[in-house]
């Protein structure tokens, strides 16, 4: 009986080891990925790209949708046509099979079809489709149109979006010229001698940052231009996309890559030049360079030493978020998210559409972005990829999907997925904006100018605050909380997303609130009284404020400014530091007049992670960026994990409905040379904006609101100019009337101007209600110079001064502007850098319009 007891202990020891090797080697596999049953790896693209040609020049690749997309709100790239309206394409079909092609030209703004053709003449083989069409006389010369090309692929219909315009002559905006030499130009910098040809296009002088080759422009020196003393050893042919053409003016991105030796590893960057020129009969002139150049951190090759991870040349706002401790943190590095568990010694790839070495344009598209959303200590990390999806699941489609990486089982899962049919630049921005996921797995995400809550246990939605990019709306430094102000300004609402709860500020009888911003996570706003509030030259109120306060998220005053006799019109808010501009009143002109500035310090020091980043300098490569670490990384010890991800029956779609009603206030989209750079309600903030970037404006409709450049040598307004000189009486009258007849008249439009000035209209309520088919702009603050966009086509722009009367400028040339002044009764040339004094001395009022049909 005791051996037959000590065999059966054996065997219970056995059969308890076995069982426990068993599960080691399953939880093995799983934390690794490798389970196929759970786990696959994303799955390749599939979709063809479209390139147009021209002289056998391959430019604009264009990326298929599988839905069918908002036109009104699709940019992408343009194609000048010339006078025979042909189109020469080149289908790059990867060895997919494509069937049924056809195209279509639709209106800029979507609202109707011009044409639908389908394609039969080409020419096909084993990985590509050439062939030309024409496209019939049914568009006008110098408008933009869409053009759709489809065709069936082996995953659905696709389809592929680009702007064309009909120039109606051979020249096509001298296409061929300008991509000729931005080609060469790019070509050159890799060779100094090669380069000093194009010395001269460079306007190198101290706005030219030469400590840095992460960023470099047309101010930059030669040799910075020449990448210095790099040891680049390789460099891929660009990619040219056409971003923007007139008639003066074309604009164009170069996109490729570089490699540069380190030690004995040759280490890859992406790098995007941006070019704008004009074409004149005597020479291009370069009138903007800018470029790029970012590390692609990769886990083959990457530089990590005890306390820091390398990441060479690279953007230095580089996204990081930790856990609590800063055991754990997750980054950013080129558009791929890595996690570093350090207190396991992991460090994972969490999500990239491209791999290492990847020369697939198709993955490498960057029309897309990663917000980190959380981080725990056990390495798990919660993140929002936005933007067009390259691959995997959503190929083919626009929105934002919410995945979850979980370190135990080492795998990544769609948590929900919301669909989108804006520009993916556009849906890049919002979620810029606001992205943020509380406790309770509630993610926040802004969409068409509304904030709406996802629910991602459920997948369910619903909207927190409609229409705040309508209004007066600020987002703390963490995303945390939200303000935002109703709109008779009695009332602000602040909202915590962690918890859920909103709170209100409201103004005392006779007082009105202004929402100003966050200085960190204290809300920032400003108290009016009613009888303080004037108007400006346009009519429109001044909201001067005579008190200013800080509040927490408790409810608690941190600050109380409120100095005697003086008002804030305005603040910025940078780091720990409140700029005020102030005013004091004149009571007998009912007016306020400028006094000096002022400023509130916050006494409270910004927090530092544990993990930070910090730029250094190191030799050829000048500054490079790092990430220094909590503690010491033992790289011996450290283990390199690449994700699967979990596969699931069925979807994880959010259906959201953001469709913007007619009547709404229209958004103004600013693109600058490399994409867009911002969305606003305000047209002055967006041309202000594109005049520096320098880019252009659209409205909702997908219409020039305003162009950078692109101005003719000279134009005037003859039909004003006709108008006023013979305009009975002109002197004798209210100088605001006279510019507003002289601009409702030559639109057609009789109206009695100074009996609606008598009964309190503005200048922007009269011409809104007797311009109906227009879009009133008020420009207030642009420089004068950027309203010779309007001027050279033939709308006149009403300048206000401060004496209460007004001007209209209604041409200019090289060196002067031309305008008309009711009070002396004169049309009259005006030097230029006069004219901008005179407008800038007068505060920048300006208003001016466009016809919507246009």
């Amino acid at each position: 009986m005791q051996g037959k007891s000590v065999k059966l202990t054996i065997f219970k020891s056995i059969y308890a080891i076995l069982i426990f090797v068993i599960a080691v080697l399953i939880i093995s596999r799983l934390s690794t990925g490798d389970n196929a049953d759970m786990t696959a790896q994303m799955s390749e693209a599939t979709l063809p790209t479209v390139s147009f040609v021209s002289n056998y020049r391959e430019v604009s690749p264009l990326h298929g949708y599988l839905e069918e997309m908002d036109i009104s709100h699709i940019r992408g790239t343009i194609f000048p046509i010339g006078s025979g309206r042909d189109i020469n394409y080149k289908i790059k079909t990867y060895g997919q099979k494509v069937t049924n092609l056809s195209f279509e030209v639709r209106n800029i703004d979507g609202s109707g079809l011009v044409e639908n053709t389908d394609l039969q003449d080409y020419k096909e083989s084993e990985d590509t489709i050439t062939g030309s069409f024409q496209l019939k006389d049914l568009i006008s010369s110098g408008s933009e149109y869409m053009l759709v090309m489809l065709m069936d692929t082996e995953i659905g219909r696709a389809r592929f979006y680009s702007r064309i315009v009909w120039t109606n002559d051979e020249s096509r905006y001298h296409i061929d010229e300008e991509v000729d030499f931005v080609r060469n130009f790019s070509i050159a910098t890799f060779d100094k001698e090669a380069a000093s040809e194009y010395s001269r296009y460079l306007e190198s002088n101290s706005e030219g940052d030469n400590t840095s080759f992460n960023k470099v422009n047309i101010h930059s020196s030669f040799n910075q231009v020449t990448w210095g003393d790099l040891q680049i050893v390789d460099h891929s042919d660009p990619e040219v996309y056409v971003t923007d053409i007139h008639g003066q003016t074309g604009s164009y991105l170069l996109k490729y890559q570089i490699s540069i030796k380190e030690g004995a590893l040759n280490k890859t960057y992406n790098v995007c030049e941006a070019y704008r020129l004009r074409f004149t009969s005597d020479r291009i002139y370069l009138l903007n360079f800018e470029r790029t150049v970012n590390y692609i951190f990769d886990t083959k090759s990457f530089s990590i030493t005890k306390n820091v991870i390398g990441l060479s040349i690279s953007d230095p706002d580089l996204q990081l978020v930790e856990s609590s401790s800063g055991s754990a943190f997750a980054f950013v590095s080129e558009n791929r998210l890595y996690m570093l568990n350090n207190s396991e010694n992991r460090l994972a790839y969490l999500f990239g559409f491209y791999d290492d070495n990847n020369n697939d344009i198709r993955t490498r598209w960057d029309q897309n972005c990663i917000k980190i959303l959380k981080v725990d200590e056990a390495g798990n990390v919660k993140f929002a990829v936005a933007g067009y999806m390259n691959r995997g699941t959503h190929e083919g489609q626009v929105g934002i999907a919410v995945y979850d990486y979980n370190a135990t089982i080492n795998a990544v899962e769609e948590q929900a997925f919301v669909q989108s049919k804006s520009d993916p630049q556009i849906l890049m921005e919002y979620v810029d904006t606001i992205a943020y996921v509380n406790n309770s797995d509630v993610f926040y995400v802004m969409l068409d100018q509304n904030i709406y809550a996802i629910d991602l246990n459920d997948r369910t939605s619903t909207s927190v605050v409609d229409d705040i990019g309508q209004g007066e709306y600020k987002i703390s430094e963490s995303m945390n909380t939200i303000a935002w102000q109703s709109d008779d300004l009695k009332s602000l609402n602040m909202m915590n997303l962690g918890t859920k709860t909103v709170s209100e500020v409201t103004a005392e009888n006779g007082d009105l609130i202004r929402v100003l911003g966050f200085m960190g996570e204290d809300m920032v706003y400003g108290l009016v009284h009613e009888s303080d509030v004037l108007n400006d030259q346009m009519g429109n109120p001044v909201y001067a404020m005579y008190n200013i306060l800080i509040q927490d998220g408790d409810g608690n005053i941190l600050e109380n400014y409120h100095p005697d006799g003086i008002y804030v019109t305005s603040v910025s808010i940078s780091d720990n530091q409140i700029r005020m501009t102030r005013v004091v009143k004149d009571e007998e002109a009912g007016k306020y007049i400028s006094t000096y500035d002022d400023q509130i310090m916050s006494t409270l020091k910004a927090e530092k992670g544990s993990n930070t980043v910090s730029v250094v300098s190191v030799d050829i490569y000048e500054k490079i960026v790092q990430i220094s670490t909590k503690s010491e990384i033992k790289t011996k010890q450290i283990r390199v994990l690449t994700p699967a991800q979990t596969l699931f029956e069925g979807d994880r779609d959010v259906n959201i409905d953001t469709k913007r009603n007619a009547d709404e206030k229209p958004f103004y989209y600013v693109y600058g040379l490399m994409g867009i750079e911002g969305i606003y309600s305000d047209p002055a903030e967006a041309v202000k904006l594109a005049f520096r970037s320098p880019g252009t404006v659209v409205g909702d409709n997908n219409k020039y609101v305003w162009i950078k450049g692109n101005l003719l040598r000279s134009n005037q307004n003859m039909s004003i100019t006709r108008s006023a000189e013979i305009y009975p009486n002109m002197t004798s009258k209210d100088p605001v009337s006279v510019c507003l007849d002289l601009i409702l008249n030559y639109e057609g439009v009789n109206r009695n101007v100074e009996s609606l000035l008598a009964g309190g209209d503005s200048v922007y309520q009269i011409l809104e209600s007797s311009l109906p088919d227009a879009r009133i702009l008020d420009l207030d603050g642009c420089p004068m110079s950027a309203m010779l966009y309007y001027t050279n086509k033939d709308i006149p722009v009403m300048a206000m001064l401060n004496d209460g009367t007004a001007v209209l400028i209604i041409g200019f040339n090289d060196l002067n502007t031309v305008l008309m002044n009711p009070t002396t009764g004169a049309v009259y040339k005006y030097g230029m850098n006069d004219s901008e004094k005179l407008f800038e001395e007068n505060g920048n009022h300006f208003i001016t319009y466009i016809m919507e049909e246009d």
